[in-house]
């Protein structure tokens, strides 16, 4: 039996633009978090905030779930990429001095931004439609 985890919900994450996130704030517990059951790698979570992933059966609300232990792939990963201080939800195609950042079933425009100046923080593990078998958890 898996014990339970409890994990953020670190801030709302787009597909379209890219927003802030502070991953290195100690402060999350005034932030709802996610029970989950059962094994997850997942270390935060991020709720969908546009349609960008709608062709891959994520709505606006749902959870994405993210981890830092996944490996990386060069072509068609969802992954929370850093860009300076900014973030974005997004595929990630890398060949060399350029990566494109493409949403699935190009909702949005691809991106093309120089491999040096973006890091991949983390990647999607999994998805929780909104509240569904993961009940929020408040520490107030």
């Amino acid at each position: 039996m898996h014990p339970n985890k409890v994990i953020p919900v670190a801030a709302t994450g787009y597909t379209r633009k890219f927003f802030t996130l502070d991953l290195e704030s100690t402060d999350l517990a005034d932030r709802e978090h996610l029970l989950l059951s059962g094994y997850s790698d997942a270390l935060f979570a991020l709720r969908a905030g546009d349609d960008g992933l709608d062709s891959l059966g994520v709505k606006r609300g749902d959870y994405l779930l993210f981890s830092t232990t996944a490996p990386l792939k060069s072509a068609g990963q969802i992954s929370l990429v850093r860009q300076e201080d900014e973030f974005i939800i997004r595929e990630t195609y890398w060949s060399g001095d350029m990566t494109e950042l493409r949403v699935p079933g190009d909702v949005y425009p691809a991106l093309h931004v120089p491999t040096e100046n973006i890091r991949i923080t983390a990647v999607l593990s999994d998805v929780i439609k909104d509240n569904e078998l993961a009940p929020i958890v408040r520490f107030d």
